[in-house]
């Protein structure tokens, strides 16, 4: 598939999210918050839970401070947020009673799931990287799943390459241990890097 093809495509399958009555509920923002970045074959795709305020109002994904820590993490391993494919699990705003950030529920991300399991369809990235737990679990189907254990290790999941790491959040990059272990998750994604 060309760049423009995988445009169009993307295109129509964030419309068709857009006009789905079920996928946004009354507690969810309204400013859907499409995926963005390189279209280009091979690109590896970032998946994170869902947009907070600062990626709402900018209409795009990892723009506040867990953005700035994806791009040093990427410039590490030679990329630029130009390289990489950037979406979420949930393409609008979970919110709480008070207006803030809250993650997903369980019910949100299963039925987020199919789309975005579409939107890797017209992707077909070499590695998909799961930054938290929430896309983890649901990509690969398993509630169970610990972040201690699975932090930098790779999964196939319906022909899928799934690399899970802590979510690049300041308050796991703060964390000296995590943000060692984000680092060693990143590394193994040079082998994967072709700019």
């Amino acid at each position: 598939m060309t760049e423009e093809e995988k445009v169009l495509k993307l295109d129509e399958l964030y419309g068709i999210i857009q006009k789905d009555s079920k996928y946004r509920n009354n507690r969810m923002g309204n400013v859907f918050v499409p995926g963005s970045g390189s279209l280009r074959q091979n690109a590896l795709v970032f998946i994170g839970e869902a947009p907070g305020r600062e990626e709402e109002t900018a209409r795009t994904p990892f723009v506040g401070p867990a953005g700035k820590n994806l791009d040093v993490l990427l410039a590490q391993i030679g990329l630029s947020r130009n390289d990489v494919f950037v979406t979420n699990l949930v393409k609008y705003r979970p919110m709480d009673a008070k207006g803030g950030n809250r993650s997903p529920t369980s019910k949100e991300s299963r039925y987020a799931l199919p789309f975005l399991q579409e939107e890797l369809q017209i992707l077909k990235p070499p590695v998909v990287v799961c930054l938290g737990l929430s896309a983890a679990k649901s990509l690969l189907d398993d509630k169970l799943l610990k972040m201690q254990k699975a932090n930098g290790s790779f999964f196939e999941k319906a022909g899928r390459k799934i690399l899970v790491t802590y979510h690049p959040s300041p308050f796991n990059y703060q964390s000296p241990r995590k943000r060692e272990a984000l680092q060693e998750a990143f590394h193994h994604l040079k082998r994967f890097v072709k700019v």
